[in-house]
């Protein structure tokens, strides 16, 4: 059964998620001609009686906006409206004075009275940090900025340009970048060139707010109105809709409030903190107004009304490259199904959490790369039941993974004071910043006591059985039958499951388990095995396929319905919106399938090393050994013959010094903020990078990518080629700011290598990338260089490749210069005298080279080609690069090995 206070809690969620609707209306002139525009700016806005002005209009606009977008809405005017007064129709009785409905609850953040409209202000005012006289002066305040733009022609600023280690803060006049304002898609999440996207033009931006209003409105038509009656679901989807349309659109742009958090992450966090507190007012019974007249003193800000719950998946890489005998058949799949197994866990896990304590999904405030976080109200009722959910997690965990795998939770009380931040003081200092310390204080301990085996008393897999014998896709587990040809675990033949479903399948069901029968019924419906924390999972093609669902979402028991798709591939540049009307999870990341071509003119590529084996269909995922091959290239001298190593390269990064980052690089540093950042991390490995590669990478595979670190696995050389694309492409996203970058290591293996072995690998040459001064490097073939200097690679097997073209470099000759470079790193490093002969012992082998092959040239032309291989290869690479000339010599011999 749903928890009885779900839907009052979805609805309060919708009051504070849209109280700033009017924000959006307003510059978009959709109601600037409205006769009852007068009536609502009395009503809900701040009156100065000095300048005769209400400020802060878009408050009378938000309760216009949610007339205006009503009948599209869950209903909030008939039965059940609770905690709110109910109405017959929009624009009833709408003194925010004489009734509590949701409207004004929503409208009257700027001028509240009621309890339930103070608690919906607090939750605006704490998730903006603001004390309580920078909020009075902020009330004050008109809509024009110093600077000379308003709310119309302002743009939003990018944390990441403003993220500093130390007191070299950047005054908003020196701030070059901004996010256009588009509808989410891959490469509107780019900041561009402030001159390119803002300007004093009022109509123009006008006209930019109201093409976004006219999609937002259309967008709401294609949420399937079945799932209106389930307000969770239906908020889920909405709030996907909402990130779409508003991720680029500033929250706040009056009184000196830099432009820099979006209308979607204050959105978010505001609805977050009010069902919070809400819940905490009613569990306490403080709705009265004697509780509105505290929350307006401010006397109970330092009152632990919120828990703060984390959850960490913890065993990622054991999990996703467990091994067993059959594993290297179905590497790609299992990879694939393991990846996304692993984000449906922390999901689902997560759900569970927000199912049970009754809170809707606005409440769980950062959800990337295995962590989540939901703010939860501070009661006995709550403890309890998260301490029950952590036994049954463990337990969960324990007797389907043998420990392999597991979820953390943690949780810490907080405080309004606790979200403030304090003027004059260091980021380390603020209110904040230690309740973020406190966090990750906790969070660390949890992960420290998985399990929780000290209270099993050492007693812990003793109903394990392998009667079965071992799974063979997973030799840890034990297989549960063995009427099959492989014997195996549900698990792992979920994940195989996954792994198919994926190519062909673009949308996940989540039902409750009582209700997965029901799923039987429709067809095209692929669903798994083991149900997941009291969830039946199924795959389903889009809605014209399979359905609405309707009558699941009716009956509460469709607790999820998400879009998992990629972005459009034929979307050339990266333009198309990510909504699709459902919820939409960034959780499937980019797989190669095997196109026409592969079995027609280039399965020579493949067969030569797959000898009889079948290659897999059109559309179905490529296998690794293929993509092994998919860099090897016709030889110039025969067409028929293919040239090139046959070796997977192992791309694994993340990004540098992050935690410090987050913890003091933001200045004024919000719970907004908070969530906003680690959002804007997430996209370009969640959202850009799986665009990029179907376009440009089209053979490289992700195992996981997401938060901040990525495991790719392709072709070799094309994996070099990806890892320079991505750090380039990572600048520009962090808008330039060279504090932000991210290590790598590059491992090159040839197929048929363990996948365990392949990840401690790629795993051992990050840590050696995390090595180099400054971090912000990568490691390929034991050699580790700083990104800066890729470049200089690159030209440099150029200059390589070109003499091996023109005066038919031998592969002898270049294999030979190895020793070259192996002397000048001992006359650099360790001083030996006799190491600096690698120079004259060079020129001796050039002109030798030269003489025996070139020997048709004159003197003159032959002294001439001497000095530039010298040149090319000794001055400009061995001397230059040092070691890090290997990598280029590698990348020769590989590109013209015949296997």
């Amino acid at each position: 059964m749903p928890h009885p206070l779900m839907d009052a809690s979805s609805r309060v969620a919708l009051a504070a998620y849209l109280h700033d609707l009017g924000k959006f209306a307003e510059r978009a002139r959709v109601f600037h001609d409205d006769p009852r525009l007068d009536v609502h700016l009395t009503l809900y806005c701040p009156f100065h009686v000095d300048g005769k002005w209400f400020s802060h209009q878009h408050a009378a606009h938000t309760a216009l906006a949610f007339g205006a977008i009503e009948g599209q809405l869950p209903d909030t005017l008939r039965g059940d409206t609770t905690p709110f007064a109910g109405r017959r129709h929009a624009g009833d009785d709408d003194s925010h004075n004489a009734t509590d409905s949701l409207v004004n609850a929503a409208a009257a953040h700027h001028r509240p009275d009621t309890a339930l409209q103070w608690i919906i202000a607090t939750a605006d005012r704490v998730a903006s940090g603001f004390e309580r006289e920078e909020f009075d002066r902020y009330n004050e305040a008109g809509e024009k900025r110093a600077n000379g733009l308003n709310h119309y022609t302002s743009r939003q600023l990018t944390l990441f340009e403003q993220l500093r280690l130390g007191n070299d803060a950047s005054a908003e006049s020196t701030l070059l970048h901004r996010y256009p304002l588009r509808m989410l898609s891959p490469r509107s999440l780019f900041p561009m060139p402030a001159t390119t996207c803002e300007g004093r033009d009022d109509k123009a931006a006008q006209a930019e707010y109201r093409s976004l209003w006219n999609q937002f409105l259309a967008g709401l038509d294609q949420i399937p109105p079945s799932h209106r009656g389930n307000l969770p679901l239906w908020l889920d989807h909405f709030d996907s809709l909402w990130l779409t349309c508003t991720h680029a659109i500033p929250a706040a742009t009056a009184f000196g409030v830099r432009p820099e958090v979006s209308l979607y992450d204050h959105s978010r966090a505001a609805a977050a903190l009010a069902v919070a507190l809400w819940r905490w007012h009613d569990a306490n019974g403080q709705l009265d107004a004697d509780a509105a007249s505290r929350l307006r003193a401010r006397v109970d800000f330092n009152e632990q009304k919120f828990l703060l719950v984390q959850g960490d998946f913890f065993g990622i890489q054991d999990f996703i490259f467990a091994s067993g005998a059959e594993s290297r058949k179905h590497a790609a799949k299992l990879l694939r199904g393991r990846s996304f197994q692993v984000s449906l866990f922390t999901e689902l896990a997560a759900l569970r959490i927000l199912d049970e304590l009754g809170l809707p999904p606005t409440s769980q405030i950062i959800n990337a790369a295995g962590k989540f976080m939901i703010v939860a109200p501070n009661t006995d009722d709550v403890r309890d039941r998260l301490q029950t959910l952590r036994n049954e997690l463990n337990q969960w965990f324990l007797e389907r993974t043998f420990g392999l795998a597991g979820v953390g939770l943690a949780w810490t009380s907080a405080a309004c004071a606790d979200f403030l931040r304090k003027s004059g003081e260091r980021n380390e200092n603020t209110p904040f910043a230690k309740l973020m310390t406190r966090l990750h204080e906790q969070l660390d301990i949890a992960k420290h006591q998985r399990f929780g085996l000290c209270a099993l008393g050492g007693k812990v897999f003793t109903d394990a059985s392998y009667v079965h014998g071992a799974c063979a896709y997973n030799g840890r587990l034990p297989a549960d039958s063995s009427n099959t040809a492989v014997p195996s675990c549900a698990l792992s033949r979920d994940q195989i499951t996954i792994g198919e479903s994926l190519v062909r399948l673009d949308r996940l069901l989540v039902v409750n388990a009582a209700a997965a029968e029901d799923l039987r019924e429709h067809a095209r419906l692929r669903k798994l095995e083991v149900d997941l924390f009291g969830y039946a999972i199924a795959f389903t093609a889009n809605e014209e396929a399979t359905g609405r669902f309707g009558e699941l979402a009716s009956t509460a028991a469709l607790r999820r319905c998400w879009d998992f798709s990629l972005p459009d591939v034929s979307d050339t540049d990266g333009t198309t919106a990510l909504w699709n009307g459902f919820a939409r999870r960034f959780i499937s990341g980019y797989v190669p399938r095997t196109g026409a071509d592969d079995l027609g003119p280039l399965a020579d590529r493949y067969r030569e090393l797959l000898g009889g084996e079948e290659l897999p269909g059109v559309d179905e995922l490529k296998t690794l050994d293929m993509l092994a091959c998919d860099d090897r290239q016709p030889s110039d001298d025969n067409p028929d013959r293919w040239v090139g190593v046959a070796a997977l390269g192992v791309l694994k990064g993340d990004i540098d010094n992050l935690g410090e980052l987050f913890r003091v690089g933001l200045q004024k540093p919000t719970f907004a903020k908070m969530a906003a950042l680690s959002r804007q991390v997430n996209g370009f490995f969640a959202i850009y990078l799986p665009w990029l590669l179907a376009r440009e990478f089209p053979s490289v595979y992700t195992v996981f990518a997401g938060g901040d670190d990525f495991f790719l696995i392709g072709p070799w050389r094309s994996v070099q080629k990806l890892a320079a694309r991505l750090r380039d492409e990572f600048n520009h996203y962090v808008a330039e700011n060279g504090r932000i970058h991210f290590s790598a290591g590059i491992a090159t293996q040839k197929p048929g290598a363990p996948i365990h072995s392949l990840a401690e690998l790629a795993e051992d040459a990050l840590a050696e990338a995390k090595k180099h001064p400054g971090k912000n490097a990568v490691t390929c073939f034991g050699e580790t260089i700083a990104w800066k200097h890729w470049c200089e690679l690159e030209a440099a097997l150029t200059r390589l490749t070109v003499l091996r073209d023109e005066l038919r470099l031998s592969t002898g000759f270049v294999y030979g210069l190895q020793q070259f470079v192996d002397m000048r790193q001992k006359e650099k490093e360790e001083r030996v005298a006799e190491a600096a002969m690698w120079r004259s012992r060079l020129a001796y082998r050039t002109r030798r080279f030269v003489d025996d092959k070139l020997r048709k040239l004159d003197e003159q032309s032959r002294r001439q080609q001497t000095n530039r291989i010298i040149q090319d290869i000794g001055g400009l690479g061995i001397e230059t690069l040092g070691p890090a000339y290997r990598i280029v010599l590698f990348n020769h011999l590989y590109q013209f090995r015949d296997r």
